[in-house]
């Protein structure tokens, strides 16, 4: 099992466990950055965006998570929006060319 998926997924587990995986939805919600919310857990960000490729149910809080705690005042599906404004909700990664992690069309309210 060395190396393997599901080696990792045990790993991502173990480091990530539903504890701080709730800690972080609730301080994303509340419109603190991933990247602060993971940093408070001892973890990047990219764990969290790596979790959403293959876990549908964690992609899926997270987005929400992410919608509801983006800045209103900004004019979000923008690459002006994620670039100057280092929003990272779904909608503005899904400007960045190659962004895997961030299907708009996966988001609960899109058209």
């Amino acid at each position: 099992m060395y190396r393997s998926t599901l080696w990792r997924r045990d790993i991502t587990e173990t480091l990530f466990p539903p504890e701080a995986r709730a800690g972080v939805l609730t301080a994303v919600a509340s419109g603190v950055p991933l990247s602060e919310a993971m940093k408070k857990h001892g973890l990047h960000d990219e764990l969290a965006y790596g979790r959403a490729r293959w876990d549908a149910e964690w992609r899926a809080a997270l987005y929400d998570a992410q919608m509801i705690g983006r800045d209103p005042s900004l004019k979000h599906g923008k690459a002006w929006t994620y670039a100057h404004h280092r929003c990272r909700c779904p909608e503005c990664r899904a400007t960045q060319p190659g962004c895997k992690g961030a299907d708009v069309r996966e988001l609960p309210n899109a058209a």
